[in-house]
C-alpha cells in the first residue's frame, strides 16, 4: 500500500533551458568577494548614520537644536506685567476655570451662582488689600505671586507664550502677635 515511502523523488536534472550567468537565482553570483564585502561596509555605515541621525533629532539633539527657537518664541510671546489683573485671576481661581472638566460647575443655574460667589469671595478677601509680585525670567516667562492676607493664601501663575496659567495656591500659616 505505502509504496511511494521507498522511492526517491523524481528529479528532472535539466539546466540547459537556465541562464550560466546566475543571474535569476543568485545575484551575486557575479559579484567579486571584494565588491561584496565593500557593499556589505557601505550598508552597514549607512545605517550607523541613520541611527546617529535619529539619536541626535530624538534624542539630546533635537533638544540643542530647537532650544533656541523655543525660547526666541517664548521672548516674542512673553504677555506684559500689564496684562495681569489680580482680581480677575483670583475670580477665575474662585471660579474654578482651572479644574479639570469633570469638578466644574454645570448647568446654567450651577455655574451662575458659582459666578457669583467667586465675584463676592473675590472683592472680600481683596478689599482689605493684597500684594502682587511679578518675577521676569530672562524676558520668556514671568511669574505672578498674589498673597491675599485676609484668605491667609498665596496664589502663583506663570505667563508664557501670551496666556497667564494658573500655577497653584499655598496656606499661609498665621502668626500669632501676643
Amino acid at each position: 500500500l505505502c509504496s511511494f515511502m521507498n522511492s526517491s523523488p523524481i528529479r528532472n536534472n535539466t539546466a540547459t533551458n537556465r541562464p550560466s550567468t546566475g543571474s535569476i537565482d543568485n545575484p551575486f553570483a557575479n559579484m567579486s568577494n571584494d565588491q561584496m564585502v565593500q557593499y556589505a561596509f557601505l550598508a552597514f555605515g549607512g545605517l550607523v548614520a541613520l541611527k546617529i541621525i535619529f539619536s541626535l533629532l530624538l534624542g539630546g539633539g533635537l533638544g540643542i537644536v530647537l532650544l533656541p527657537v523655543l525660547y526666541y518664541y517664548a521672548l516674542q510671546n512673553c504677555p506684559n506685567s500689564e496684562s495681569f489683573d489680580a482680581k480677575r485671576e483670583l475670580k477665575r481661581v474662585m471660579r474654578g476655570t482651572h479644574l479639570p472638566e469633570d469638578q466644574q460647575p454645570k448647568g446654567f443655574f450651577e455655574q451662575g451662582l458659582n459666578r457669583l460667589a467667586a465675584s463676592i469671595s473675590t472683592e472680600l478677601a481683596t478689599s482689605l488689600g493684597y500684594e502682587c509680585e511679578i518675577t521676569d525670567y530672562f524676558g520668556a516667562a514671568k511669574m505672578a505671586f498674589v498673597r491675599v492676607p485676609v484668605a491667609g493664601t498665596d496664589f502663583y501663575w506663570i505667563g508664557v507664550f501670551g496666556k497667564w496659567r494658573f500655577i497653584g495656591q499655598k496656606e499661609v500659616p498665621q502668626t500669632k502677635t501676643d
